[in-house]
């Protein structure tokens, strides 16, 4: 359940750290190394040729914890190495730090059964992913008017052909303004109060959550389903609904 009364970001530490002591990981010396994967390790070779990663403008962050990955998608560069205890202690204070933590946040709940699908889809699987899309909005929503935070071609393009009241938000000066594939592309910079309002449902790409704009749609008075690996310990630990079909295991 929500709890109104805090941020996002102060529930999740919580959630982690109680995750953590659970399992004796604090003291143990698990060491955690994030690196950007390429590309073509992340997502592998895909139909369609215009998502974001192969655009070069975001990285898939991997973390490692007892042979266990996490990911995060995320625009920060640059590797990480140290034991659990010194993720637990980072400020957050930037997109990096925030990414580090989540992608080690990730490994760790698969590491300890809280979550399982943690590993981005390769090749067809954003398409199969997308093409399950309006079939999950239609059997839980009905036909909701669905507000989309952070554009990811293949799902705007089925959610648009579905269904009647679609708004796209993104931070990429890039799309902001532009139609592709349908879609306009709105500036998530402006307005998301007024979106929420006249939205029924918020689908947020996992993204959200390391550029720290995951607070007002946390607490947003509708439902909010997260898209995307990056989400994947997060959703969990605090109750938050995520959609990712073709995602698979990262224990290894």
């Amino acid at each position: 359940m929500k709890d109104s009364t805090g941020s996002f970001f102060g529930r999740l530490q919580q959630e982690f750290a109680l995750m953590v002591d659970e399992h004796q990981l604090r003291q143990a010396e698990v060491k955690v190394k994030a690196s950007l994967l390429s590309p073509e390790d992340a997502i592998g070779a895909t139909k369609r040729k215009d998502y974001v990663i192969l655009q070069g403008k975001e990285r898939l962050l991997q973390a490692t914890v007892i042979g266990t990955k996490g990911q995060a998608f995320t625009g920060a560069q640059g590797d990480f190495s140290g034991t659990l205890g010194d993720v637990l202690a980072l400020p957050l204070a930037d997109d990096y730090q925030r990414a580090v933590y989540i992608a080690t946040l990730n490994a760790v709940a698969t590491y300890t059964g809280k979550v399982d699908n943690s590993v981005h889809c390769r090749n067809e699987g954003p398409e199969l992913c997308a093409g399950q899309a309006a079939g999950y909005f239609q059997k839980n929503f009905g036909q909701p008017r669905i507000l989309m935070v952070g554009y990811q071609p293949a799902l705007a393009e089925a959610l648009h052909n579905a269904f009647a009241s679609l708004i796209v938000l993104d931070l990429d000066p890039a799309n902001i303004g532009k139609t592709k594939n349908g879609v306009l592309i709105s500036d998530g910079a402006v307005g998301l109060d007024k979106h929420i309002k006249e939205s029924d449902v918020i689908f947020a790409t996992g993204s959200t959550i390391c550029n720290a704009t995951i607070d007002i749609l946390y607490n947003a008075s509708i439902p909010l389903v997260l898209f995307g690996t990056t989400g994947v310990g997060a959703a969990a630990l605090l109750g938050i609904t995520r959609f990712c079909p073709e995602s698979s295991c990262g224990r290894l």
